[in-house]
């Protein structure tokens, strides 16, 4: 796998094959009840309902309506063969603005060259010359639909799914496929209810998309007014939401994905899409507390990817086409709707509730059960999806009716090939820390320092850079600046902070070369770490 977009020397961004995505294929980021039997079934339900027309389906039945030993190889090499040609067709005709509607004289002329192809091949496979053209003349006359313009290919009826072979995008077809989308999920619930029996239903996620393409999703944080592409507020297409909440208004910190769309697949419009779904990822991720890595959908044309986001990397697969894979496509937008929230990227030791968010903390004794606290406040937020993302959370853990310790958790990436937080809280909380400096000094120790001017300049382009200037490093009258010791509270422990993650206490799910399986070697190893105690 190689990096194709190269934003910065510590994010590349990198495609991957669909079957290498592990959040759709492994057995464990799967919902038990998503099974390949259950999503053939439901591929099943939908060709016998007229929602898909399955071009292998039909010349199955042909070849054993005529009594021929084709293998299914053989029939799958001819059905691809046509549907192959039918989307360069189609992509080729909106790559040069023509139009995808034929004369009636180009279009029978278009039709018979099918049948001779599909004849052709056919007696390549060693059908007679006769029965060859009998079964390419029933084969092809079955697609008819005046979409199709005599291609011989997998399509969606127009009746579920608008036409996507076309240059048209407005809000009624970004409507119409938003409901072909909840509509293919619903029919795949019918199938795993009717498998698994009434007692699958609770485990069945109530996540919907809807519509977002004509609103404004203004953010609570983590807007970037100077952003090249616009201010910080974003319109995405479609937004995947838990329809058991109530939805006055569309809010990032509701935002569990997002699915964007564009007319066709082409390297401006791919270029396009991925930047406007960085955007849409770092809204999310620095708007949810509880948010530790984005997974969202890009729809080009009849293209599919998925692209994940993290803090230290991305990766989008390369594209299923929808109209052909149908398995795959299938198995996309089930495992969307229904899969655990973690592996949407979700963190799970920080909980929303009613009121706000609650968060477990690993307690010292790995075998005891962690404590409980409610995050109060959100002290900063760095505006950055990229990198250590620094967030620092005021929490109060409540000891009993009347007493609550005070906490303050900092949330970052760290890169694990530099010294960790924890590794400076533990210098900075040593307490013999001014003995040993005298001793490494000498006898002369001073009681206040003077900047050289080297350090002046940075210090102050830093403070330019902040917006504000901290009291804590004003001058005295003479022009010198304090040592700066460490703030000490008895409220707050001076162990050094454990950088762990709060599920487990072991290395996060979420690091990158879990996420972005194939990418450890290249990718900078950037791991969430979870403050849990100081």
């Amino acid at each position: 796998m190689q990096p194709w977009v190269e934003r910065c020397s510590l994010y590349v961004s990198y495609d991957t094959a669909w079957k290498t995505c592990y959040f759709l294929h492994a057995a464990y980021a799967k919902p038990d009840f998503l099974t390949d039997d259950i999503i053939n079934k439901a591929k099943s339900l939908i060709v016998e309902q007229g929602y898909y027309q399955d071009p292998l389906l039909m010349l199955k039945e042909l070849a054993s309506a005529a009594n021929e030993n084709l293998t299914g190889d053989d029939l799958k090499t001819v059905a691809s063969l046509m549907h192959d040609n039918g989307m360069r067709w189609f992509k080729a005709r909106l790559a040069d603005g023509s139009s995808s509607r034929l004369t009636q004289a180009d279009l029978q002329e278009d039709m018979l060259a099918a049948r001779r192809k599909v004849r052709d091949k056919l007696k390549d496979l060693g059908v007679l010359e006769d029965k060859a053209w009998g079964m390419a003349e029933e084969w092809c006359s079955k697609f008819d639909a005046v979409e199709l313009q005599g291609r011989v290919m997998g399509h969606w009826s127009t009746s579920v799914c608008p036409w996507l072979y076309d240059t048209k995008k407005d809000a009624e077809k970004e409507k119409g496929i938003i409901n072909f989308c909840n509509k293919v999920g619903t029919l795949v619930d019918e199938v795993i209810t009717l498998e698994h029996g009434r007692s699958v239903m609770s485990k069945l996620c109530k996540r919907s998309w809807i519509h977002a393409g004509n609103t404004f999703i203004r953010p609570q944080t983590g807007a970037n007014m100077t952003a090249p592409i616009g201010p910080g507020f974003r319109k995405p297409d479609a937004v995947l939401m838990d329809t058991m909440a109530a939805i006055d208004r569309i809010e990032w910190t509701d935002v569990i994905s997002a699915l964007e769309f564009k007319h066709r697949n082409s390297p401006a419009l791919m270029k396009e899409a991925i930047e406007y779904m960085s955007e849409i990822a770092r809204l999310v991720l620095t708007n949810q507390v509880n948010r530790r890595y984005f997974v969202g959908l890009l729809l080009l044309g009849a293209d599919l990817f998925v692209c994940t986001y993290t803090r230290g990397g991305s990766s989008i697969t390369l594209p299923i086409d929808i109209y052909h894979d149908v398995h795959e496509f299938l198995n996309c937008m089930v495992w969307f709707k229904h899969a655990d929230l973690e592996f949407l990227g979700y963190d799970k030791s920080i909980v929303r509730h009613s009121v706000g968010y609650k968060m477990t903390l690993r307690m010292e004794d790995e075998s005891a059960q962690g404590m409980v606290a409610d995050i109060v406040s959100v002290i900063y937020n760095s505006n950055s999806a990229i990198g250590r993302s620094t967030r620092i959370l005021g929490i109060t853990h409540q000891t009993s009716s009347v007493e609550a310790n005070y906490l303050i958790v900092k949330d970052v990436w760290q890169d694990i090939r530099l010294g960790s937080d924890g590794d400076v809280h533990k210098l900075l909380e040593d307490s013999g820390r001014i003995n040993k400096t005298r001793k490494f000094l000498g006898s002369g120790f001073p009681e206040r320092i003077s900047k050289i001017p080297e350090e002046a300049k940075l210090t102050e382009e830093l403070f330019q850079s902040w917006g504000i200037r901290p009291e804590w490093d004003d001058p005295n009258t003479e022009g010198m600046y304090p040592w700066h010791l460490p703030i000490r509270d008895d409220r707050f422990s001076l162990k050094a902070l454990e950088m762990t993650d709060g599920n487990d206490g072991h290395q996060a799910l979420d690091s990158v070369p879990v996420i972005l399986q194939d990418m450890t070697e290249t990718s900078d190893p950037l791991i969430h770490r979870r403050t849990v105690k100081i």
